[in-house]
């Protein structure tokens, strides 16, 4: 029997008489049967489905690619911080590196140059900077 509801419409329908979740590849099956879709227009159609299925609000998408209505499921159980993931990411030298060269490069098209990171160098630089400041003034 077809019915006239958009895919979006009919997983809604679906996951509604499942009483739970369903695996992506189960749900589809049954929309596509629901739909009277043939075997073309179920290739054709897949990843727009994906998509719109992972942008619509009343669908979430949980473990193994399984997904359910999102009225079922609190925040918290189906919320990601994504400041949790990106916190156990260490920093490493290579990283390091790549900041230091962003912050030169940024620099150098700004006109501007960067203070030195350590500190001997910059007094060092600042004691020549008088001295040459001093040999200048004695030249003219």
């Amino acid at each position: 029997m077809e019915r006239n509801v958009s895919m979006l419409d009919e997983a809604e329908i679906c996951l509604k008489e499942a009483n739970g979740a369903l695996s992506f590849a189960d749900l589809y099956e049954q929309i596509t049967k629901a739909l009277a879709m043939s075997e073309e227009e179920m290739k054709a159609r897949i990843g727009k489905f994906y998509t719109d299925l992972t942008m619509d609000g009343r669908f979430v998408a949980l473990t193994d690619n399984h997904w359910d209505l999102r009225e079922r499921h609190t925040y918290e159980k189906v919320h990601i911080d994504v400041n949790d993931v990106y916190s156990d990411v260490e920093e490493s030298e290579s990283d390091a590196e790549d900041l230091q060269e962003e912050k030169e490069f940024d620099a150098e098209i700004k006109g501007e140059t960067l203070p030195e990171d350590d500190e001997l160098e910059g007094e060092e630089e600042s004691e020549n900077k008088g001295i040459d400041e001093d040999v200048a003034s004695l030249v003219g």
